[in-house]
Order: C-alpha cells, then structure tokens, then sequence
C-alpha cells in the first residue's frame, strides 16, 4: 500500500501548479522512496488566515504545509501565527508529535525577503513560483529530518538535536562536537546528494573554524565515524573525488522489518 503524503497548500496558483506537477507521468514529486516504497502525494487546499490546526499532526501521519508568498503582508501574517499560536501547538499537554513542517514559496527571488526576516516556525523556504523540483526536494528533505518517512534508504531514521549536538538513528544516540554539528546539519539538509567542497569550506569560515584542507578532511571522518556508529553501517558519509561528499546509505544488514513498524509509534525523541 502506498505511503500517503499531505501536502497542505496555501495559494490559489501553488495548488494548480503542484496539481499538475504531481499528474504530470515525470513528476517531481517521487513515485517511490527508496526500491519499494511507493507514495500516494494527496494535496489539501489551505484557506487564509493561517490557522493553528493547520500545522496540527496525526499519529502515523506524513505532511507537510506550503504557503505561496507573494507580498510582505503574508509573511507579516506568519510572524503574527508565530508570535500568538505557534507556542501552544508546540507545548501542548495532549500530544508529543511536533507540528507538521512549514515551507514559504516565494513567486520569485526579487520578492524573497533576507534569511532574518523568515519566522523562526518556518522549516524552510523555496524562490521561484515554477521551481517544482527544488520544491519536491525540501519537501521530502523536511519530512526526512522529522523521522516521518520511513523509506529503504532509511535516512528518514536520522534526526539532529541541534541544541544538545546529539544525532538520534531508532533510539540510538550519539554526541556530537561543536565542529561536527554545522557539517551534520549541512549533510542532512542535503540527504543524499553530493555537497560540493566549496560549500563545506564556506561552512568552515562561517563557523569560525580553520578552513585548511586537513582539518577539513579530519572532521569529515569523525562525522563518518560516528554516523556509522549510531546507524550500525546502515548510513556512511561518501566522498565522490574532487566533487565532495554526501550522506547516503552504507553496507550494514538491512534492519529487521520489525525496528521499522516500531518505529511509527515512536514517540518523537526529547532529551
């Protein structure tokens, strides 16, 4: 049986356009995950003003919430949200899943705003009214990090706590250093592609951290290490010569089918 993906949509032009995206016979949006995993993508029109249930999640439930932005009265509507009813959905007594990810489509990059003036409840954001596959790819890549797809690949199972530098794989927990945790999260906002050595040297300067070659090269194998540790070899960090490096799966047995099913009433980690 197909995996069933909401997709919540706010915007009259964004719902036509993924309409005809995920019809489309080449769509964007993946048919399957992993070799088996097939995906049933089910939209859901949004209607303004942006509600609390709108971000409200379902026990074994995959969504995800887009809003089409197209002047700064939307996003101004986003920060109000935030401010007066973000808090309460994500500290409510009644549930422990955390709140569906929320992804901004900007028409184009002259109407996107500057990285501080994204409300912090925004999960990530996309320019371009016509970018369906970057689209499709922070989509899959948001409901990965929050451990709501449970494809072959098994890189849905790897979640960074970015305030206690822990990488979390089935209930498996392993501490990270201050110097491994920007190259983690770069790797897993990238889940599955390659990272140019540009961009990990980039990252380097504007953690701070020395930018040589070796320390570059150390780092990376400490990361590997340790995510090979945690996963038990079922993930690795690969490098592809002079490209970069990329998170993907590794060489371990494949999990028993049980530690998968159990995973989908697991309750989402909390240190």
């Amino acid at each position: 049986m197909p995996m069933k993906i909401a997709l919540r949509v706010m915007g009259d032009g964004l719902f036509s356009r993924l309409t005809k995206e995920i019809a489309a016979q080449d769509s964007a949006f993946p048919r399957r995950l992993g070799n088996t995993q097939l995906v049933s993508w089910q939209l859901e029109r949004l209607e303004p003003p942006f509600r609390f249930d709108y971000l409200d999640t379902g026990l074994n439930q995959a969504a995800v919430a887009l809003v089409e932005i197209h002047d700064a009265a939307q996003i101004e509507m986003i920060w109000d949200f935030g401010r007066l009813e973000y808090p309460s959905l994500c500290h409510r007594s009644d549930s422990d899943l955390p709140p569906v990810p929320l992804i901004l489509v900007f028409d184009d990059h002259p109407s996107a705003p500057s990285a501080l003036d994204i409300p912090k409840l925004v999960s990530d954001w996309v320019c371009g009214k016509d970018a369906m596959n970057e689209v499709a790819r922070r989509v899959v890549t948001a409901l990965r990090r929050q451990n709501s797809l449970l494809d072959e690949l098994g890189l849905g199972l790897l979640t960074l706590n970015m305030e206690l530098r822990r990488l979390v794989y089935l209930g498996d927990v392993i501490q990270l250093s201050p110097a491994e945790l920007p190259l983690a999260e770069l790797f897993l906002t990238h889940m599955g592609s390659v990272v140019p050595l540009d961009d990990i040297l980039l990252m380097f300067k504007l953690a701070g951290r020395a930018s040589t070659g070796s320390n570059m090269r150390v780092t990376i194998f400490q990361l590997r290490f340790k995510i090979e540790l945690v996963s038990r070899n079922q993930l690795t960090i690969t490098c592809t010569y002079s490209e970069g490096y990329a998170l993907r799966p590794g060489k371990g047995p494949p999990r028993a089918p049980e530690h998968l099913e159990a995973r989908q009433t697991m309750a989402p980690y909390h240190a």
